[in-house]
């Protein structure tokens, strides 16, 4: 029989949602973090979520753009129905959450932008919380929606604590420093990553 070699386990997409789980529940319980089961899948589901970049970035005629939290919040304003006010609001609060937790190295050399995504993303999920209807369903997400709000910054240090992420490996900081260098290097990794560089508008 031949030898076998023991290698390292790899994280494919069929055991995403399992990894962040357990990575999620293992750094709330080290921290004494008091979250409901149900505040820590939809956490789960996030992380899995943004991990692919198409559903992190935007897809537009120039290339992947990640929106401004601001335009984000425009849009839910001039939105023609609560329902698709409350999508945009959705939106707005867990990209805050994501990028104030899994860019926070990068986003702590500037204080305010933690700060200003801490604000734009716990008053989003505080009027999810607090517009949530009568049904099954959205009482169940109001509440998540409410312990979101209300302890925001505790659950942004909670996602930044499993990153372990360096500025130079960030996919934000790689995708804006491409658009201002035009480095082929930088252009190769984000392709791996899953950006489509090749129809980006490039900064002059």
């Amino acid at each position: 029989m031949a030898d076998t070699v023991d290698t390292p386990d790899l994280i494919t997409a069929g055991n995403l949602q399992a990894f962040f789980h357990e990575s999620i529940t293992d750094a709330a319980r080290s921290r004494r973090l008091s979250a409901g089961d149900a505040t820590l899948h939809y956490l789960t589901h996030l992380l899995a979520d943004y991990a692919q970049s198409d559903r992190l970035f935007d897809h537009t005629a120039t290339g992947p753009r990640l929106r401004p939290l601001a335009v984000l919040y425009s849009d839910a304003l001039c939105a023609p129905s609560v329902t698709e006010r409350r999508l945009w609001l959705q939106r707005l609060g867990d990209l805050a959450l994501f990028i104030a937790g899994w860019f926070s190295g990068r986003l702590s050399r500037r204080l305010t932008d933690i700060d200003y995504c801490i604000a734009m993303g716990g008053n989003a999920y505080g009027y999810l919380h607090e517009t949530a209807d009568g049904s099954p369903r959205d009482r169940a997400l109001g509440e998540i929606f409410g312990e979101l709000a209300h302890g925001f910054d505790r659950f942004v240090e909670l996602l930044a604590s499993i990153t372990g992420r360096r500025a130079d490996t960030d996919m934000l900081a790689l995708y804006e420093n491409w658009l201002a260098s035009g480095s082929p290097l930088l252009a190769r990794r984000l392709r791996a990553l899953g950006v489509d560089v090749s129809a980006a508008t490039r900064v002059q």
